[in-house]
């Protein structure tokens, strides 16, 4: 599947449950099938955020299975956020 077509189905996507932002700290809602909020979201170096889209597998929101490699990814996210200056 091709970037672009997950793109599409992200901005389609509801809000469907309970979900916010994956930003520690962020208690800004978002539907489950977007990682963040904007403003994180960009906060993000644009590497990640490209792993995060060849990772992201449509309906991994729906059914709670995120491959290992995506749950990898985003540990290394968090590591990151954590290491980052406040």
């Amino acid at each position: 599947m091709l970037i672009k077509d997950k793109v599409d189905y992200v901005k389609r996507a509801g809000q469907t449950r309970n979900h916010h932002c994956h930003w520690p700290g962020c208690d800004k809602h978002v539907p489950p099938a977007m990682w963040g909020c904007p403003k994180h979201w960009y906060a993000l170096p644009p590497d990640f955020r490209r792993r995060v889209w060849k990772l992201f597998r449509p309906g991994q929101e729906v059914n709670g299975t995120p491959s290992p490699e995506y749950v990898q990814l985003a540990r290394e996210i968090q590591e990151w956020i954590a290491k980052k200056p406040r």
